[in-house]
């Protein structure tokens, strides 16, 4: 059996001194990119007194963020000078009651109505009332952006997407979940264990990860909506890197139970469907195509970690990386056009952008962004999260490819790492 101190070796990185991390930006604009002006309104509130009010203001201050993230919009408001030129604009009333006057919880909530407007004309394109308890303002306004999204860009938004990830230093890390504005941060695990490597399944119901447990690493699923947590597989060796079949029914992961890390394809009862790789090189970092046709994982079978593909059965391999002398952690986009990577260059580890036929490679980030590490694709297929310790210590930032822009999404001394954006 591999030893503790071997695998946390070969599934992290050391860490730096910890320092508090800062918003920052690439600065660097990738694409001609235009955005679309929307006028967002200040909330009528007709009821409901102060905590309305309040309400109210999350509620613009959530609308115009989401806007903005999206990269499509640019949200404006009343008093930013001259809007006459825009062209569309978000109006709402939120009723709210007041303190004392509901008998239940369902009439203490409040009533949101949210519109999108032609402007100045003021035709009604959209129109969404909501009933959610105070706490979950935040989510309607959320829904509602995704669905302005969609009825002016015809594809689903991302507001209400979540990114996992895992939490903590040496032999003690938890997962953590946010949502896509870094806001509604929770604990997920609180085992004293080492937990790494969660990722979403497909209809975003369950988790699988790493943990450690008594000695042994194993894959682990976790209801989302329970909390429950059972074991799929605790091969003795080491297991690494589940990644979910686009079907939702198995499991890709990287076990070193016949000695070095093999690609294996597991079902969710711990059975394995297939052995994928048969080779003397260590192949870990596996993850499906969109289509599941195809694999993409790393093997160090040149003598330095580079990335390949594969097809679903293990047969037709062939090569992807040529440059850089340590490739790892590939993932393939939602809508099958790109590839990003991990890549070492010079001192450093950054981010890199391909085509699936090895074209067009393109550097993300660049050196002043010390590491990089363990990018992940919103579903939009535009916007990655990755790991950073340009601050000094691991966290997560959000990355457009098209227009460069970068926010950081995870704070605090902690270290961040293995993130998973949410489908």
């Amino acid at each position: 059996m591999m030893n503790r101190s071997l695998v946390l070796l070969l599934v992290m990185m050391c860490l730096t001194s910890t320092v508090q991390a800062q918003e920052v930006s690439i600065g660097t604009v990738r694409e001609a990119w235009d955005r679309m002006d929307i006028l967002v309104q200040p909330l009528d509130v007709v009821s409901g007194g102060t905590e309305a009010q309040e309400a109210a203001w999350v509620l613009e201050s959530v609308i115009g963020v989401d806007l903005d993230y999206s990269g499509l919009f640019k949200a404006l408001s009343p008093a930013e000078g001259d809007t006459t030129t825009v062209t569309f604009a978000i109006e709402g009333v939120l009723e709210g009651r007041l303190p004392g006057t509901a008998v239940t919880d369902a009439e203490a909530a409040p009533v949101l109505n949210l519109r999108l407007m032609s402007y100045p004309g003021r035709q009604v394109l959209l129109n969404k009332r909501y009933r959610p308890t105070w706490d979950k303002l935040r989510a309607s306004a959320h829904h509602f952006v995704d669905e302005v999204v969609l009825f002016l860009h015809g594809e689903p938004g991302i507001c209400l997407t979540r990114i996992v990830f895992a939490r903590g230093s040496d032999d003690r890390r938890d997962i953590h979940c946010v949502d896509f504005d870094g806001e509604g941060e929770l604990r997920l695990t609180a085992n004293r264990q080492l937990n790494l490597f969660p990722t979403w399944s497909p209809d975003n119901n369950q988790l699988a990860f790493m943990s450690w447990r008594e000695g042994q690493q194993g894959i682990y699923l976790l209801e989302t909506a329970t909390g429950e947590v059972r074991a799929v597989n605790e091969t003795p060796g080491s297991n690494l890197n589940p990644a979910w079949h686009p079907s939702g029914e198995e499991l890709l992961v990287s076990l070193s139970k016949v000695g070095q890390h093999e690609i294996y394809r597991l079902g969710l009862q711990g059975n394995i469907i297939r052995r994928l790789t048969v080779n003397p090189a260590i192949e870990i970092s596996p993850s499906w195509s969109p289509n599941g046709r195809d694999i993409i994982f790393t093997s160090d079978q040149t003598g330095a970690p580079q990335i390949y593909i594969m097809a679903a059965d293990g047969s037709n391999k062939r090569r992807l990386t040529f440059e850089g002398r340590y490739n790892d952690a590939a993932a393939w986009s939602p809508n099958g056009e790109k590839i990003v990577y991990a890549t070492r260059i010079g001192d450093f580890t950054q981010i890199v952008l391909i085509n699936p036929d090895g074209t067009n490679r393109f550097e993300l980030t660049g050196p002043e962004w010390r590491n990089c590490e363990d990018p992940s694709w919103a579903p939009d297929s535009r916007h990655i999260v990755f790991a950073s310790d340009r601050s000094g210590v691991f966290k997560l930032y959000v990355l457009d490819i098209l227009e460069g822009g970068i926010r950081q999404l995870t704070f605090g001394d902690e270290p961040d790492k293995t993130p998973d954006w949410s489908h």
